[in-house]
């Protein structure tokens, strides 16, 4: 569980930013990798489809989650279902809407595996406390998002380096990772263990 709980707050911190500056420079972003002709209609997409990113992450991991507290059975039943809803949902909103409609199918596909995910991690595992989990993140990302509004339509790489520089600044204000937290994550980067074989072999030098 405490693992759990770190790896939520890792990801989130990583896809929170990731959704925000992709959905405000959904446009450049297309342009550079598409072109003129694909604006705006992908752009709408992209903003839709970047909204899956962060509960992306908190269902890829907890999927490892269950698989470790041997919920398999549970979990490809859930992947059926999520399947069987992403088909349905595309059949009926694609032909209408098109590609935005695809792009909110993902969106409404991966909230599909999330409930029941937190289903099973809630019944065989523990609640998790997602106010606790989350609210640094969120706030440290709705301080990005008014960067981009309030600084985005003067200059877009100045809103860049802002919105990133007070969304770090707001994790660090709002300690959003504990400092057990952060021994953990060092304890098991190849810089750390290098450290401790370097300090072993000067001991015993």
């Amino acid at each position: 569980l405490r693992t759990h709980k770190l790896a939520l707050r890792l990801l989130t911190t990583i896809a929170i930013p990731i959704t925000v500056f992709v959905f405000f420079c959904a446009e450049p972003l297309i342009m550079i990798l598409g072109g003129r002709d694909y604006v705006p209609g992908a752009v709408v997409a992209l903003q839709i489809l970047v909204l899956s990113v962060t509960i992306g992450f908190v269902n890829s991991v907890t999927h490892y989650v269950l698989i470790a507290i041997g919920q398999q059975r549970f979990l490809t039943r859930a992947f059926v279902a999520g399947v069987l809803f992403n088909l349905a949902a595309n059949l009926i909103l694609i032909p209408r809407y098109g590609v935005p409609a695809a792009a909110l199918t993902t969106v409404l596909s991966e909230f599909a595996l999330f409930f029941p995910f937190y289903y099973a991690i809630r019944k065989h595992l523990a609640p998790l406390p997602w106010v606790d989990l989350l609210w640094r993140q969120l706030i440290a990302g709705l301080v990005m998002a008014a960067t981009f509004v309030l600084v985005g339509p003067f200059s877009l790489l100045l809103a860049i380096g802002l919105a990133f520089g007070l969304y770090f600044l707001g994790l660090l204000v709002t300690r959003a990772h504990r400092a057990e937290d952060m021994q953990a994550v060092w304890s098991v980067l190849p810089v750390e263990r290098l450290r401790r074989a370097w300090q072993s072999s000067g001991e015993g030098g």
